[in-house]
């Protein structure tokens, strides 16, 4: 696929629609890992009741040592870290699943504070809450 052929429909696509649809894929995701098949992408759920925000991040295979969980800002997570092979890849004889780095930042629909996060890595689940913010408005499930 060629890439500088992609982002020139990109642009032709953005000159004609209402909104910044692509534009926002594309902070999150370069074109090429679209495609990239040799990559591992986090993935989560989120939940809310009346006092706490809950994050369930899906981490099989990663060491509670291998595991960085930042804030970047108030409403950005970033989770990294290392899926590990269970056994030597000299005993491989077919793969599957990925190991090596993994990487997401995490859009928070309400903010949080860092010393307020609760973390807790159990069965290949990255269990993250924190509490709701007075005043925040509910996450869109429609986005």
């Amino acid at each position: 696929m060629d890439l500088e052929k992609m982002r020139k429909w990109l642009e032709i696509t953005n000159e004609y629609k209402q909104n910044d649809f692509w534009t926002n894929v594309l902070k999150y995701k370069a074109p090429e890992q679209f495609f990239n098949t040799n990559t591992y992408t986090l993935v989560y759920d989120f939940y809310q009741d009346e006092e706490d925000n809950f994050i369930i991040v899906e981490m099989p295979g990663v060491y509670e040592e291998e595991l960085t969980i930042r804030l970047l800002s108030k409403t950005q997570l970033l989770i990294k870290g290392t899926i590990t092979p269970v056994f030597p890849a000299e005993m491989e004889v077919l793969r599957e699943r990925y190991y090596g780095e993994i990487e997401r930042i995490i859009q928070l629909p309400e903010a949080a504070e860092s010393h307020l996060l609760q973390i807790q890595l159990l069965n290949g689940l990255l269990h993250i809450s924190y509490p709701r913010q007075v005043g925040t408005i509910a996450f869109n499930k429609g986005l």
